[in-house]
């Protein structure tokens, strides 16, 4: 059963920007979806700390919200069995009471991957097929149909960390092979335009450090697409991916100073390759990317002199041309989750801001009309 959450009118900040206030709970939400203005969903985690032994302890639990069109409920996910902890890294919707989110949970230092589907009434965990024996995590999820859906991640032996992509057909969730040669590596996002034009993306080992990696499926097997080098940008990734009307973005970060200056990258792809586009010198980091027509956003977070993180965000206009755009104006905010609502303009933005409880962060929701 949802508990409906009557929450107060919307904060306007930033022009542009509102910040819906949540029932006061310590955590992060790192992804949303959007199926129309009244079916919105964002999923992550909640934190609780407590001192055991005299020692700090921080324990994580999945978390989902629900937008009808008037405001925000939590809806419950199942508690995890055994006294697990764990977390939902990505959600996705192929229709109206068929959505899927995915993450991992963790117990006595073993890692298994989460999924929970819903039916329009409830979650309910969905075995993963996970390999004995292995950690597995799973970061991004795209559903195209009843019968069609992709997670990603990762699985880890305790001396490699390899790309891992799993399809549901319908009945249940297996293990899809990946190109050989991609021995350490995690694939971080997935989305997908249909059943023959699938993308993921993430980072790869590449000699001492790491570079990006993106994949693509054409209904058939997974292959590499050739990127431009970016060795001379140091190490870079991809965290998001977008597919809308054959235009493929990819965005990242890298860096050759270390997480305090991380600078945005975007690739824009095709199946047979890729180019880098230009986007602001300044520092950024991308985790979330999505299409408003012929206009591209991206969402993230920077750091300031001091450490202290602010909510980032590009735009690529009509024109081409990446340029700063305006932000929920939250502190200490991190933007993690990106989504537009279909047929219209309107983006919502999820993620944390700073807490109650000095250290703890406490969940982000924002909207752009």
């Amino acid at each position: 059963m949802i508990t409906e959450i009557l929450l107060a009118a919307t904060l306007a900040v930033t022009p542009g920007w509102e910040v819906v206030p949540l029932t006061p709970e310590p955590g992060n939400l790192v992804a949303t979806t959007a199926l129309s203005a009244h079916d919105v969903w964002t999923a992550g985690f909640a934190v609780d700390q407590e001192i055991v032994d005299g020692r700090p302890t921080v324990t994580f639990q999945p978390r989902t919200w629900h937008w009808n069109g008037k405001a925000w409920s939590r809806v419950p996910v199942p508690p995890l069995a055994d006294g697990r902890t764990g977390r939902l890294n990505a959600i996705a919707a192929a229709a109206p009471g068929r959505v899927w989110a995915v993450g991992d949970s963790w117990s006595h230092g073993r890692t298994s991957s989460l999924i929970e589907r819903w039916d329009g009434k409830a979650w309910s965990p969905v075995p993963a097929g996970d390999d004995p024996g292995l950690d597995q995590h799973l970061y991004g999820v795209a559903a195209i149909g009843d019968s069609d859906a992709w997670a990603v991640g990762s699985t880890a032996d305790g001396e490699h960390t390899r790309p891992m992509a799993r399809h549901w057909d319908g009945v249940r969730w297996k293990s899809t092979p990946l190109p050989a040669d991609l021995v350490d590596g995690d694939l971080f996002a997935v989305a997908a335009s249909g059943p023959a034009d699938v993308w993921a993306a993430g980072v790869v080992a590449d000699g001492d450090g790491v570079a990006p990696l993106v994949l693509h499926w054409n209904g058939v097997a997974w292959r590499r697409i050739a990127l431009p080098s970016t060795a001379g940008l140091g190490q870079a990734r991809v965290q998001a991916l977008t597919v809308s009307d054959g235009q493929v973005r990819a965005v990242g970060d890298s860096t050759t100073d270390g997480a305090l200056n991380r600078k945005p990258l975007v690739f824009r792809l095709t199946p047979w390759g890729a180019v880098i586009e230009r986007t602001p010198d300044e520092r950024g980091q991308l985790n979330a990317v999505t299409t408003v027509g012929r206009e591209v956003w991206a969402v993230g977070y920077q750091y300031d002199e001091a450490g202290d993180t602010h909510a980032y965000a590009l735009r690529r206009g009509i024109d081409g041309q990446w340029r700063r755009a305006a932000v929920p104006d939250a502190a200490g905010a991190t933007l993690f989750g990106l989504t537009r609502v279909p047929g219209t303009g309107t983006l919502w933005t999820t993620g944390a801001m700073n807490g109650a409880q000095q250290g703890v962060p406490a969940p982000l929701v924002a909207r752009l009309s």
